[in-house]
């Protein structure tokens, strides 16, 4: 792959990793970090990309690598709970309901929140998340599962709303 083929695809996925390491490190400078060593790192490993035709898949498994490691170093030293202020996926719902679902997303642990994201924020598919997160397709299908009913049970209590 050529410099200008690397660079072309990291524009063309640029917005992806960054939504994905916001919605793990949650804090825009950090995500921004994050994405930032995850090129470099991408380009000098670039050789262990066996095919381009995975490059998304293969950085974005770069991505989650370094947003984890960065949360792992960052977790010794003080606590993450910003917002997290992407669109729902819904794209009928109000502003207002996209937000409250939205928070709802961002208010679920690790891992269930990660697929969510990859899932219906980013259009992943479940071999691809398994795939980004090192994660076998069935734990990623339970996960999905159980993200869903997990939220499902913080949208219906009715302190959330407040």
């Amino acid at each position: 792959m050529t410099k200008q083929e690397f660079s072309q695809h990291i524009r063309d996925n640029q917005n992806t990793m960054y939504a994905l390491a916001y919605g793990i490190v949650k804090n825009q400078e950090d995500a921004a970090d994050v994405v930032q060593d995850t090129i470099l790192k991408a380009y000098t490993s670039l050789e262990s990309l066996r095919n381009p035709a995975q490059f998304k898949p293969w950085i974005m498994r770069i991505v989650h690598n370094t947003a984890i490691a960065f949360l792992r170093r960052r977790r010794e030293t003080e606590d993450l709970e910003e917002q997290y202020d992407l669109s729902a996926p819904e794209p009928g719902m109000d502003r207002e309901t996209k937000m409250t679902v939205w928070e709802a997303v961002n208010g679920l642990k690790l891992p269930y929140r990660l697929v969510l994201i990859l899932f219906y924020y980013e259009g992943c598919s479940v071999s691809q998340i398994a795939s980004i997160t090192a994660t076998p397709e069935t734990a990623v299908r339970q996960q999905l599962s159980r993200g869903r009913r997990l939220l499902a049970g913080l949208l219906n209590r009715e302190d959330f709303f407040v």
